[in-house]
């Protein structure tokens, strides 16, 4: 099998269909493969696109790795927490005007909308799909009793969930390009999923802030993901790696694809067979 030559000082990685499955499955050869990136000396990073209260500090402990991750990125790049600081940054959120703008732009998909509020989640009315996303992340969840409610404060993106694929793309998609300006912009983290965010937020740089903080080339990272939120990060790392079961888009770009999906242990299996 082809190797990876090179020595990395930083590995990032998606979470969701990149470490672990659906069903929220983290295997154990993706724990040893982290637990032997630690013992190196690499400094690891998680990325999500959901906020850092929503159980993201907690992994290391649920995954059982021993050690905290060096550094954590949520809302897409809109939040970075670097543990051996104890710090954490926000960066750029959706301020009111423009969550008005995106809210009411999106109203004619009659597509539920919602935000995360601290330790919440916040949508025009209630349904099955906003219930299906508390529950899986175990979070409350409220609804408006006024839509004004979503542009009270800035919030870190906007997220529309649709039941069908072919309503994302038929339908969501479509309008969401419609009202995208120098601002904002919309992208898809999984087929039935869009997201808006401020255009300066992204998860590449926001790993490149850390890597600024801490005296690191980007091309001594190496990233791991499988969808479109994950492009900017893939796009600026020294090494990118898409999961199999990834985007057409993210496996266009990447160096490397991995063998396995996500539910087989595709982040360590690839790590072992191709760089450890």
């Amino acid at each position: 099998m082809e190797r990876v030559n090179k020595e990395y000082k930083v590995v990032v990685a998606d979470i969701d269909r990149t470490l672990r499955d659906r069903n929220d499955q983290f295997g154990d050869i993706n724990r040893k493969a982290l637990q032997e990136l630690h013992k190196r000396g690499v400094r690891l990073g998680l990325a999500s696109g959901r906020p850092l209260w929503q159980r993201l500090l907690t992994h290391a402990d649920e995954w059982g790795l021993g050690f905290q991750f060096d550094f954590i990125i949520g809302l897409n790049g809109g939040e970075i927490y670097d543990s051996r600081k104890n710090e954490t940054v926000k960066l750029n959120p959706l301020q009111p005007e423009s969550i008005k703008e995106i809210i009411l732009g999106m109203a004619p998909a009659k597509c539920n909308p919602f935000i995360y509020r601290e330790g919440y989640m916040l949508a025009q009315w209630d349904d099955e799909l906003l219930r299906a996303s508390a529950k899986r992340n175990n979070n409350d969840s409220n609804i408006v009793k006024d839509i004004s409610e979503f542009w009270e404060e800035p919030v870190g993106k906007i997220m529309y969930r649709t039941y069908t694929v072919e309503e994302m793309d038929s339908v969501v998609v479509p309008l969401a390009r419609t009202i995208e300006n120098d601002v904002f912009f919309s992208f898809k983290t999984r087929v039935d999923l869009l997201e808006f965010q401020d255009r300066r937020n992204n998860k590449g740089n926001a790993v490149l802030e850390y890597c600024k903080a801490n005296d690191i080339s980007m091309d001594d990272v190496m990233a791991f993901g499988d969808a479109e939120n994950d492009l900017e990060m893939m796009k600026m790392a020294g090494c990118s790696v898409c999961l199999c079961n990834g985007m057409p888009e993210n496996k266009e770009i990447a160096d490397y694809v991995t063998e396995y999906p996500a539910g087989e242990d595709g982040f360590g299996r690839w790590l072992f067979d191709h760089y450890l």
